[in-house]
């Protein structure tokens, strides 16, 4: 019923007192304001100002009026901003589901990445399980999990991103009285860290070697249980687990010598993202690379 110039030309001369100045602020001629005020106070059906010589007052209604009008025009304001910036902002956003085993380093250049081309990055650790079912239903784009060497259906594509090498961890207070090297059946025996939800079976048995287990997923539970010589870890060397306190590399029959796990990225085809997918699917290798060297 009233316009966005009639309100603009209401709160500037309610703010100026007198219509040459509304009108040198909103670089708009003189009789225009006056005639656009006097269209809204015929369409309201009360004054909005007082002529006093030159200045106008405001009217107890137009007083009240301008209270709600000066909040209309910040949004109206903020509105504006927002849709100048549309263009520059983000235009598309990506779910990853990522292995607890990812490197936090790659996921970080990641981040920077994706923040460069305008893609809003969602990021959630989940086992491989959930990470499938999250793909399967929707709620997920990508994920990059542990290669389980078996085919991942027709629902599914993956590809291999790049491995991680693994070695052995346990807090100095462990195996004080056991010879170095350790051998397999040494470390059977006592409690064994495994950075899995118990719920992830098929990875979490590739790693086990312990038959007393203690299971998390969070990185900074793994590093309590290891420090307070809760149990040893067979954890990918780029957590760095050497340098927690107390926590060293153990000595082992079988060494580490190309000890490592690969991991994969899968996605579900399909998708009404695919030119988004399709990019980051291509700069995968090469973040993965330099985060890693």
């Amino acid at each position: 019923m009233y316009s966005f110039a009639q309100l603009e030309a209401f709160t500037a001369v309610a703010e100026q007192g007198s219509l040459s100045q509304a009108a040198v602020k909103l670089k708009k001629d003189r009789t225009t304001l006056r005639d656009l005020i006097d269209f809204l106070e015929d369409g309201l059906g009360y004054r909005l100002f007082l002529r006093e010589g030159r200045a106008l007052r405001l009217t107890p209604e137009g007083e009240q009026l301008q209270r709600q009008a000066h909040l209309l025009m910040r949004q109206v304001r903020a509105f504006e901003a927002f849709a100048r910036e549309v263009p520059f902002s983000a235009t598309q956003d990506i779910s990853l589901v990522y292995d607890p085993f990812t490197p936090r380093a790659f996921l970080q250049t990641l981040i920077a990445e994706m923040a460069k081309r305008k893609v809003r990055l969602s990021l959630t650790c989940a086992s491989r399980d959930e990470a499938e079912g999250w793909l399967a239903g929707g709620h997920a784009d990508l994920g990059i999990c542990q290669a389980r060497n078996r085919s991942v259906g027709s629902e599914m594509e993956w590809r291999a991103l790049g491995a991680i090498d693994m070695d052995f961890y346990a807090s100095a207070m462990l195996f004080t009285e056991t010879a170095s090297p350790l051998s397999l059946l040494d470390l059977s025996l006592v409690p064994q860290v495994i950075m899995h939800a118990a719920s992830d079976e098929p990875v979490a048995r590739r790693l086990q070697i312990s038959g007393h287990t203690i299971f998390t997923n969070e990185l900074e539970m793994v590093r309590g249980l290891m420090e307070q010589g809760c149990g040893w870890g067979f954890l990918p060397t780029h957590l760095h687990a050497q340098r927690w306190k107390n926590v060293k590399r153990l000595r082992t029959e079988v060494g580490s010598q190309g000890i490592s796990q690969t991991m994969v990225t899968i996605w579900k085809p399909g998708s009404d993202k695919r030119e988004t997918i399709d990019d980051v699917l291509s700069i995968l290798p090469t973040l993965w690379q330099n985060s890693m060297a």
